[in-house]
């Protein structure tokens, strides 16, 4: 018997709209009912994943920032984090001036970008209608490395972002030769510098360590990069409809596409 959920927001748990269907409110709420604690693990700040997680009237532990934070939903305590060094960020940061490429982080959970492309006004426009703590800020700067430098917090992580898939990958491919980071993609889109060590199955390990919840008791959700190490720390593996087949290939169990309430199936199936 499974004790515990593991599951990703976007392409996961959340369908294209973003929101979290009836199906699948109610089959998350049926597993809390026999006792099972429900982890959402995430790659977005927390800020804006906590919504989702006061949605469903979660409980426990909140996995944020692909894996370099967990906070209490409740109390917004944060029980661990592994963030980027100063020195790694500036490294990072002088490669992706030198490519001209759009990028933004997060400190404190604002968001610092040194020019307004796609991604910064997208979170402008999405969350300027939520309530403050689910709003998540953002901020145009002239140098992120000055707002680093000064800041007494250190970034989660730094986000890159291109349309063009061939300079992505180019600039990643150089980025990856700071050898005191790790990187991944929660999109075709982008790439997230994070500290070396970090990822959601990191995190899940220690969350699971904190309820001694064995690894064989963990059911684990999925769809992109950035969830493969929770998928393959977790006894049972589901990667969701709409993943790549190389992802689907590393699971154990094959859902519906999150805009199918794929998860809801997978909890009907394994643990109900």
């Amino acid at each position: 018997m499974y004790k515990m959920l593991a599951i990703d927001l976007d392409g996961t748990l959340l369908n294209s709209n973003k929101e979290i269907s009836e199906e699948n409110q109610k089959y998350i709420k049926l597993a809390m009912e026999k006792g099972i604690k429900v982890i959402i693990c995430s790659g977005r700040i927390y800020s804006g994943a906590k919504i989702f997680a006061q949605q469903l009237s979660l409980q426990e532990p909140m996995v944020v920032c692909n894996g370099a934070v967990i906070k209490d939903v409740k109390t917004d305590k944060v029980y661990y984090s592994n963030l980027l060094s100063k020195e790694d960020c500036f490294k990072v940061i002088d490669i992706l001036h030198k490519y001209n490429i759009y990028f933004h982080t997060y400190v404190d959970d604002v968001m610092y970008a040194e020019k307004l492309d796609y991604a910064a006004l997208h979170y402008m426009i999405s969350s300027k209608d939520l309530r403050s703590d689910f709003r998540i800020d953002v901020k145009v700067v002239e140098s992120v490395k000055d707002i680093i430098d000064k800041s007494f917090q250190k970034p989660a992580k730094i986000v890159v972002m291109s349309s063009d898939s061939k300079d992505l990958l180019k600039v990643r491919n150089v980025v990856e030769g700071v050898e005191t980071i790790d990187i991944v993609s929660s999109n075709y889109d982008n790439f997230e510098v994070l500290n070396r060590g970090v990822s959601k199955g990191k995190a899940l390990e220690i969350i699971s360590q904190m309820f001694s919840i064995n690894q064989e008791e963990i059911l684990a959700i999925g769809d992109n990069e950035n969830d493969c190490p929770m998928l393959k720390y977790a006894g049972f593996s589901v990667a969701m409809g709409n993943s790549e087949d190389w992802i689907k290939d590393i699971c154990d169990f094959v859902t519906l596409t999150n805009d199918e309430d794929g998860v809801a199936k997978a909890i009907k199936k394994f643990v109900l």
